[in-house]
C-alpha cells in the first residue's frame, strides 16, 4: 500500500473513515476509484481485524497469516550479486527514501548519503541511567546494511511483528490520538535529554502496537541534528491533526487548544501541559482499545 500525494500541492493525503482522501495542507478532497476503495477497505479491514484480536488477547497464528496473505514483495539486487527478497504489508515513499514494512523489520532504501546520516542520527540518542522503561527499544536498532547495485543503500531496522506504521490506519478518533500524543511526548523528552532534534515526525515515521499502546519512532533519523527547542513538538501537533483528520471535530476543546497553540519551550514542560489536557479533556488516563467497532471501514 502506497502513500497518496495531493495533485495540487504534493502534500501527503490521509484517508478518513468514509474512504475520502483529504489533504491537511491545502484542504483538497479526493475520492478513490471503486477499485481502489475496495482494495483499501479490504486492506484496512484485515489489518484492524488482526489488531482487534491482538488487543483482546485472542490473536492466533491464522490471524497473522490472514493479514500477510495481502502482502506484496520486492527483490533488491545487492552489490555483491545476491538477491534480497522482501515481503511487505505497507510501503511509503518520500524524497530519496523508500520504506517497506516487513514482518519483523522495517526496510529502508536510501539514496545518496542518507543511510549514513540515518545511522549517525540514531547514535545521537542517549538515555538516563534510571531508564526503567527501557525507552531505547522505541528507537531504531539497525540489524543490517547492504550496498545495492543501483547505488542505493538498504538498512534493515528490527521491529516486533505486531507493530505497524501509523500511516497505515487512516484517520483515528481523538481517544486513540490522545494515547499516541502521550507516547510521543515521552519520546520527545528522551530527545530533549539527548540534545537532539529529530526534525521529521510524521505518520509514516511512527509505528504503533495498538494492542499494548506502544509507539516507536523508527523513520526519519537521517534528518536528526544536535540541538534543542520545540521543533519536534510542533511537528507532533501537525501529525496528530493529520491523524485525526475530520475526526478532530469530536475532540475535547482542551485537546484542540493544545494542538493549536505554540508548544512550550522544552519537552518536559510540554508533557506537563499535556497531562493537564488528559485530566481535564478526557477525565484522566484510560486504556481505550482499538477495536473494529470504533472505526468505520
Amino acid at each position: 500500500m502506497l502513500n497518496f500525494k495531493c495533485p495540487n500541492c504534493d502534500g501527503e493525503l490521509s484517508v478518513n473513515r468514509s474512504g475520502d482522501l483529504l489533504c491537511s495542507y491545502c484542504d483538497s478532497k479526493f475520492n478513490f476509484s471503486d477499485k481502489e476503495l475496495k482494495e483499501y477497505r479490504e486492506f484496512r479491514y484485515n489489518m484492524l481485524y488482526y489488531l482487534s484480536c491482538v488487543a483482546n488477547r485472542t490473536v492466533a497464528g491464522e490471524d497473522t497469516e490472514r493479514l500477510w496473505q495481502h502482502s506484496s514483495s520486492i527483490s533488491l539486487s545487492a552489490e555483491n550479486g545476491s538477491e534480497i527478497n522482501i515481503a511487505y504489508i505497507y510501503k511509503s515513499e518520500r524524497s530519496g527514501v523508500e520504506c517497506y514494512t516487513a514482518r519483523n523489520n522495517v526496510i529502508f532504501v536510501f539514496e545518496g548519503d542518507r543511510a549514513e546520516r540515518f545511522a549517525q542520527g540514531v547514535k545521537l540518542l542517549c538515555y538516563p541511567s534510571a531508564d526503567v522503561r527501557d525507552l531505547a527499544q522505541y528507537f531504531p536498532v539497525i540489524t543490517g546494511r547492504y550496498a545495492l547495485k543501483n547505488g542505493k543503500t538498504m538498512l534493515a531496522v528490527s521491529k516486533p511483528e505486531t507493530v505497524f506504521p501509523l500511516g497505515a490506519f487512516g484517520s483515528l478518533d481523538p481517544a486513540h490520538a490522545a494515547w499516541i500524543v502521550s507516547r510521543l511526548e515521552n519520546l520527545c523528552c528522551v530527545m530533549e535529554y539527548s540534545g537532539v532534534i529529530h526534525g521529521a515526525i510524521a505518520l509514516d515515521e511512527l509505528f504503533i502496537n495498538a494492542g499494548t499502546h506502544e509507539l516507536y519512532l523508527i523513520g526519519g533519523w537521517e534528518n536528526a541534528v544536535k540541538g534543542s527547542g520545540s521543533t519536534d513538538l510542533a511537528m507532533m501537533r501537525r501529525t496528530i491533526k493529520r491523524l485525526m483528520g475530520s475526526e478532530i471535530k469530536d475532540a475535547p476543546k482542551e485537546f484542540i487548544d493544545f494542538l493549536d497553540k505554540t508548544p512550550l519551550p522544552d519537552a518536559y514542560k510540554d508533557f506537563e501541559d499535556w497531562d493537564a489536557v488528559i485530566e481535564k479533556g478526557f477525565g484522566g488516563r484510560r486504556f481505550h482499545k482499538l477495536d473494529l467497532t470504533d472505526i468505520k471501514i
